[in-house]
């Protein structure tokens, strides 16, 4: 567990509001937050699934905050003196005590815990205000996995399938930086020639794909980069879809060999070389151990799990007519996220 997320939900009868809000934040640190409040008689925009895992409910969130702002202005205040509540109580708590707080009840799965330490907060702004909490243990593996299937589900819509046919880029390895909501920094505070920390999807190019290996035997096993690796920014060009923007990067991955990554803009990167170097000592030895495991299993049993994955993998393939958003959907079923959310950075 590297962050929690609390999200919830909240009715008022005697202030007739309604309203929905979140806490996330790096394990016993201050939580970021916010909140979209409307009258009870707008209750019908707040749609959004509670249980939604990170990247879709905040860009859901984000996405009802702008609609909100725009069709009903009154919500703007009446959220943004709900949010300056806020503040004020986690201030007179202590933040560090606060996020120690909710740290602690997420780990533990205390359902009746964080309901009570988001009750707490509420209760002072108004009496018998109704409350929904959901909550979960997030990594950073899992939030990277996430945002990349976002990035995913957008291809068609943005338009970003030829952008990545270009002559330049098209036979480069496929990366995806390690995502830190965080502390990390977006790509437009990285200078080119900065370190940057990825996790290898998919090389097309075998003759590179050994070469990698040679260079970091620990990182790679027979499915593919299972842990990420450190490499070098050597490029980077601001790309408009549809309806936002990204960041086209090149990175160096050691002895020339490059690769190339389409970022939407907003996503905070990891950029701390000190924190990568812990967790990937961690989790060198835990793959180690699950090889382990992996060996001592039956070949019935591994059989078994990869006929069900390829199913998969057949199944999703026809839902899909491009032959570029099948080949993203193999990499990323097979050449790595899946072993990454099970294996790296898992506390």
């Amino acid at each position: 567990m590297d962050f929690y997320f609390v999200k919830y939900r909240l009715k008022s009868r005697i202030t007739a509001e309604e309203g929905i809000g979140f806490f996330f934040g790096k394990v016993n640190e201050p939580p970021e937050y916010d909140l979209l409040i409307v009258p009870s008689r707008y209750s019908n925009f707040l749609r959004l699934d509670l249980s939604d895992d990170y990247a879709a409910f905040i860009k859901g969130f984000n996405d009802l905050k702008s609609k909100l702002s725009s069709q009903i202005p009154e919500s703007v205040d009446l959220s943004n003196e709900f949010l300056s509540y806020i503040k004020g109580y986690i201030s007179r708590k202590g933040g560090q005590l606060f996020g120690a707080e909710l740290s602690a009840a997420v780990k533990d799965s205390d359902v009746d815990l964080v309901q009570y330490i988001v009750s707490e907060i509420l209760k002072e702004w108004a009496p018998k205000i109704e409350i929904t909490v959901e909550f979960k243990q997030v990594s950073y593996q899992e939030i990277s996995a996430e945002n990349f299937m976002q990035l995913w589900q957008d291809f068609d819509s943005e338009g970003l399938v030829d952008v990545l046919k270009r002559p330049d880029i098209a036979d480069l390895a496929e990366i995806f930086p390690l995502v830190d909501p965080i502390r990390g920094k977006v790509l437009a505070e990285f200078d080119v020639g900065d370190p940057i920390f990825f996790v290898i999807l998919n090389v097309r190019n075998s003759e590179n794909l050994e070469k990698l290996k040679l260079l970091y035997p620990k990182h790679f096993s027979q499915q593919g980069n299972v842990i990420p690796l450190p490499g070098i920014l050597v490029g980077k060009e601001l790309i408009r879809g549809k309806k936002e923007e990204y960041y086209l990067i090149k990175v160096d991955m050691g002895e020339g060999l490059l690769g190339r990554g389409l970022i939407p803009k907003s996503i905070k990167i990891m950029s701390e070389v000190q924190r990568f170097e812990e967790k990937i000592t961690k989790s060198q030895q835990e793959w180690n151990d699950k090889l382990s495991q992996m060996v001592s299993e039956k070949p019935e049993q591994q059989n078994q799990n990869q006929s069900v994955k390829l199913a998969g993998i057949r199944s999703d393939m026809k839902s899909h007519g491009s032959d570029f958003l099948i080949a993203f959907l193999m990499t990323l079923m097979v050449l790595g996220i899946i072993l990454i959310v099970s294996y790296f950075f898992t506390l």
